[in-house]
């Protein structure tokens, strides 16, 4: 049954919060208990990150090079010590779609992933403040071509409809008026934040009904407060974490506390991962996984210690090339992951993974060791070892069974220390195992 165990309560909250984990952090979280999890995870500020950061300090970014970027946006996810705090990045990337296609600078990407970090659980105003001042945001949305008598509304729209109350919660004359409390926010050739005052339409505007010079925080303020905002962006955190629909008492309790919060994203994610929906029946294996999260999360569960850097075109085929989404509404994500070509994509990579031989290449995963180490024998053992790294050992009998029969088959199976023919069955095993449905869901 879901959750009959504080380790099973742990590692589903590894895995929403995060990007699961491999077996000693599951270890380690168990021992504090999902609450003292749930309080390290939202504290991240009090973890030591500093390993990750001098390996991503070794990875070579140009300012052409979107790619390297990836890469290093991949390996902070498979390493970091702060889970919740990249997992956010990802929400805020997915919310406030900004694509390297248009933008092409990598370090104007990076220093829009790095906003996000800075901001990823702090106070949503501040967020959007530094946001419209975002010179990726900018340029992706063409802020930066937003003068007085010759306003663009590209911004003013999408904040409204994409990033705070959503749709048929304004009207096209509030577009026209919040571009022109917008114009004069550009990018300088360095890609950093510029206000032109000779570009800013200093004159009265009407927007949502009320007359005055507004400027651009003052719409901001205003989006912010509405109610309309405290529903929209608590119910896509709650799908973000937990499933899909809401129920409307659900949404009440999230916007009131939004509110009464003063916006604070720290409290709202605290309530949806410690709510009873996220512990429910309902949440258990519910949600199909993000490119990024099948691809980290099994690195991660198998402990991968060498990547490469084509570790993007991985979620890149299966549909999610990161930095880079479809549009400005992002991925559309849920059952859309899903598709005839990005399933044989995560079947491949988990070929790739299973296959990987040689300690010295990369998605190599140290099967001998974990053998010897666990001192896995027979192959029940072996299937429910991987079973519990992978899916949390929520296979269905008859699934886990076909696994035992492929160890089995050929005269049987036992671990014996160097025999290769018994490492190539289990690499068998362990890519029927990544490529089940189970595997497939968070």
């Amino acid at each position: 049954m879901a959750f009959e165990t504080e380790r099973s309560r742990v590692a589903h909250l590894l895995r929403r919060a995060g990007f699961g984990s491999n077996e000693a952090e599951l270890d380690e979280y168990t021992a504090l208990g999902f609450a003292g999890t749930l309080d390290r995870l939202l504290n991240y500020e009090q973890v030591d990150d500093s390993a990750v950061e001098q390996q991503i300090a070794s990875i070579q970014i140009d300012r052409r090079n979107v790619e390297a970027a990836r890469f290093a946006w991949l390996t902070r996810m498979l390493y970091t010590r702060r889970p919740l705090q990249e997992k956010m990045v990802l929400f805020w990337h997915t919310h406030f779609a900004t694509a390297a296609s248009k933008v092409r600078s990598a370090d104007l990407m990076l220093q829009q992933m790095q906003l996000f970090r800075d901001n990823a659980l702090g106070n949503f105003e501040t967020l959007l403040q530094r946001v419209t001042r975002d010179s990726a945001m900018l340029i992706w949305l063409d802020n930066n071509q937003n003068r007085a008598g010759k306003p663009n509304e590209n911004y003013a729209r999408e904040v409204m409809e994409l990033f705070t109350v959503g749709i048929g919660n304004y009207t096209d004359a509030d577009v026209k008026e919040a571009a022109r409390a917008f114009t004069g926010y550009g990018a300088d050739r360095a890609g950093q934040f510029v206000f032109n005052p000779d570009q800013h339409d200093d004159g009265d505007k009407t927007f949502m009904g009320v007359t005055r010079n507004w400027d651009a925080d003052d719409v901001l303020a205003t989006l912010v407060r509405h109610p309309a905002t405290a529903r929209f962006l608590t119910t896509k955190l709650f799908r973000f974490f937990v499933f899909e629909i809401p129920d409307a008492s659900t949404v009440d309790r999230l916007a009131s506390l939004y509110t009464d919060s003063g916006f604070d994203m720290r409290a709202v994610v605290r309530d949806i991962l410690s709510g009873p929906e996220f512990l429910s029946p309902l949440a258990y294996h519910a949600q199909v996984k993000q490119p990024a999260d099948l691809v980290v999360g099994a690195l991660k569960a198998l402990n991968v210690q060498n990547i490469g850097p084509d570790l993007p075109q991985a979620t890149r085929r299966m549909g999610q090339d990161l930095l880079n989404p479809p549009d400005v509404s992002g991925w559309k994500g849920g059952d859309n992951w899903i598709s005839a070509t990005t399933l044989l994509e995560r079947f491949n990579f988990a070929d790739r993974l299973a296959a990987t031989r040689g300690a010295d290449q990369p998605y190599f995963v140290d099967i001998g060791s974990q053998l010897q180490g666990h001192g896995l024998r027979g192959a029940s053992d072996v299937v429910d070892y991987y079973l519990a790294l992978l899916v949390d050992g929520a296979a269905t009998p008859e699934a886990r069974q076909s696994l035992i029969d492929y160890l089995n088959a050929d005269g049987g199976f036992a671990v014996a220390a160097g025999d290769e023919s018994v490492e190539q069955k289990v690499r068998g095993m362990l890519h029927i195992a990544m490529s089940l449905p189970t595997h497939q869901l968070a």
